[in-house]
């Protein structure tokens, strides 16, 4: 079978895609990527077919079309951004890699319409992958109703997913949400790279000292932010590790080397697998692969869903949520402390460990076209 993945040119929206293409390649399927090609060194053991704007193109002409920022007004610039304008730009591109590839099966980011309208325009079946959380009701009805004003203008008619694929666990999510058809819980796994190779830093006394990973994840860009969290952390007997960030303004402020190191961009789950605690703006893919790694978090929700995400790791016990970057110094004395977050975050982990693995998911999935 010929699977094709598409995405929104972000990290948070394709990684959680890869281990499911992954086990697809390894089941021996034909597997492809349809993204931007700016993307290609997330995943460069998977082909990828280059369709659709980037972040920054889309962000310009949903500006140019409306004059809206869709960054700090997603209620009215979401549509316009990930439906209007990623069409505009991206369709005939997207349709043409799609004739090319010749795809019998598209699993689509849940809010990449390119993957939906491909999926349409070739009359084959389309799956949903979850990255955040369910969309709200509001935001649903209001893309699907851009869908159905848009597509026709490309001889298409939308048509319904056959899976919700979502890899939050069953103890994170609420009877509010609400999903557009039925789901499969499908286990996430933090980011990793085939073949990579990342040596940590040697910080002195290693196994003597908790290490805290920091990270704004692949978003937030704010220097002040990263350096107000880690002044607030120097003073604790702990190590800091930051990522991903290049460590500009870090060497300025004259912190203890041996305290602190900078990961640059480094897979996720490289990093999880040499921290103790991670201090975090909520981002849902840092959350899921965090959890799944068993351990705690401060949460420092910045902007989108990160709000929502933390509510729900903080109500599950396994974290604790500050409203400025300052304060993460004194959440994070207090999870190490207790004992209470790390065993709430050690049973999420379980309970993601119980899931359904990509390759299980898979075989479901198939099995679902055939019935």
């Amino acid at each position: 079978m010929r699977i094709l993945f598409s995405s929104v040119p972000a990290h948070g929206h394709l990684l959680p895609l890869l281990p499911l293409a992954r086990a697809a390649a390894r089941a021996g399927h034909q597997v492809a990527l349809l993204t931007h090609p700016g993307m290609h060194s997330a995943a460069p053991d998977l082909d990828l077919l280059p369709a659709g704007p980037d972040m920054a193109t889309t962000l310009a002409d949903v500006t140019h079309r409306t004059t809206l920022d869709a960054l700090q007004d997603m209620a009215r610039g979401a549509t316009e951004f990930f439906v209007a304008s990623r069409l505009n730009l991206g369709a005939e591109q997207a349709l043409a890699a799609a004739e090319q590839f010749r795809p019998d099966l598209v699993v689509a980011d849940m809010v990449d319409f390119l993957g939906r309208l491909v999926a349409a325009a070739r009359g084959i079946p389309f799956a949903v992958h979850g990255s955040a959380l369910p969309l709200a009701a509001p935001l649903a009805t209001a893309f699907e109703q851009a869908i159905n004003d848009h597509f026709p203008g490309y001889g298409v008619k939308p048509t319904p997913p056959v899976a919700y694929l979502d890899p939050w666990p069953d103890s994170l999510l609420r009877p509010t949400d609400r999903f557009p058809v039925t789901r499969i819980p499908i286990r996430p796994e933090p980011h990793s790279v085939p073949g990579d190779s990342w040596h940590p830093p040697a910080f002195r006394g290693r196994g003597e000292r908790p290490v805290v990973l920091v990270t704004m994840g692949t978003v937030v860009e704010d220097r002040d932010a990263v350096e107000f969290v880690v002044s607030s952390l120097t003073p604790l007997d702990v190590d800091i590790l930051v990522a991903p960030y290049s460590g500009y303004g870090l060497e300025e402020r004259d912190l203890p080397d041996p305290q602190v190191h900078s990961a640059g961009f480094v897979p996720m789950k490289d990093l999880l697998a040499v921290s103790d605690l991670v201090v975090t703006t909520a981002g849902a893919g840092t959350v899921l692969s965090t959890l799944s790694a068993g351990l705690p978090m401060v949460l420092l929700p910045m902007g989108l869903d990160k709000p929502i995400n933390a509510e729900r790791v903080a109500a599950r016990g396994a974290g604790l949520v500050v409203s400025r970057p300052g304060a993460a110094g004194a959440a994070v004395e207090q999870i190490l402390a207790g004992s209470a977050p790390a065993a709430a975050a050690a049973a999420v982990a379980a309970e993601i460990a119980g899931m359904d693995s990509p390759d299980a998911v898979l075989t479901v999935l198939l099995r679902r076209l055939t019935s």
